[in-house]
């Protein structure tokens, strides 16, 4: 959920000010309304009144999301290219570089970790959740196209022999792109097996 502060002062930019300390974020990054101006009251019988603004937070989850992704890596020292589309209501990253293997980790999983923690964070400062999906040098693009591959040949394995085939262990995220491969397939069914984190995906004949 965006920030936000009422401030007060003496002048409109002593109340602006407070606001701005009371988030502490700078000006540029604010969106401000006045909410009264500074008043001296009347014949000293009336008392004056101080200036008080509403001050919000400018939040851009493009630009966030890019910043903190970043900041990271310059924190891991790593050089890379940080780029972020906006597709519907989701955030889509990309990182591309020369050796970038340690961002990727084995079979993904400090992909995946890069990925739930930027979430996390563009989250933490959003009022409606913003999926966010992070790749590495085209890793999980690639990933996919072998997947869905190896999805295809097994079900055919089935097909011509009658008998299930058992997948690898696999991610959630993995396994759920077999299913989704298979599932307009009409002769067979897919489902899961074992606990996490050798859950596995099993293709069968689809028995009546």
């Amino acid at each position: 959920m965006m920030r936000e502060a009422v401030g007060s002062g003496k002048t409109v930019e002593e109340a602006i000010d407070s606001a701005l300390a009371e988030l502490n974020i700078p000006r540029e990054e604010a969106d401000i309304t006045i909410l009264e101006l500074p008043s001296r009251g009347l014949f000293g019988i009336l008392p004056g009144k101080d200036a008080m603004v509403h001050v919000r937070e400018r939040f851009d989850p493009v630009l966030y999301a890019s910043d903190w992704v970043e900041n990271l890596l310059a924190k891991m020292h790593v050089n890379a290219r940080v780029s972020v589309r906006k597709p519907a209501e989701s955030i889509e990253i990309s990182v591309t570089g020369q050796n970038l293997g340690p961002l990727i980790g084995r079979r993904g999983q400090t992909l995946d970790a890069l990925q739930y923690l930027t979430t996390l964070s563009l989250n933490k400062k959003t009022a409606d959740f913003i999926p966010v999906s992070v790749d590495v040098g085209d890793y999980r693009k690639k990933r996919q196209l072998v997947i869905e591959r190896t999805a295809r040949s097994a079900m055919n394995k089935v097909v011509k022999t009658g008998n299930k085939v058992i997948l690898n262990p696999m991610s959630p995220a993995e396994r759920r792109l077999v299913h989704m491969a298979l599932s307009e397939e009409a002769g067979v069914v897919t489902y899961s097996i074992g606990e996490e984190p050798r859950r596995k995906v099993v293709i069968d004949i689809k028995r009546d």
